[in-house]
């Protein structure tokens, strides 16, 4: 068996176990809190957003010249050149 049929297999086994050994119960998940003993503590409500602190225009300017941007960088890494490349 060669090394490239098997590094493919090991990263599989990775992807597929990593879950599983995040949520075993191990002595370090043990010694941390649990979420239900801190459910009482430092209850958060909501506040009104006051006109200051909404979005000025300027945000939506640049908003739309950074999306007119990414556009202008897919065409133009998509543009095809028609060269030969020496083949």
């Amino acid at each position: 068996m060669k090394l490239k049929n098997v590094m493919p297999v090991v990263a599989a086994a990775g992807l597929l176990f990593a879950p599983i050994a995040a949520q075993a119960g191990t002595a370090a998940s043990a010694a941390l809190p649990k979420a239900a003993s801190l459910s009482g503590v430092g209850v958060r409500s909501s506040a009104p957003v006051q006109a200051k602190q909404k979005a000025a225009p300027g945000v939506f300017v640049l908003g739309a010249v950074a999306v007119g941007l990414a556009t202008w960088g897919i065409v133009e890494a998509t543009k095809s050149d028609n060269k030969s490349n020496g083949a």
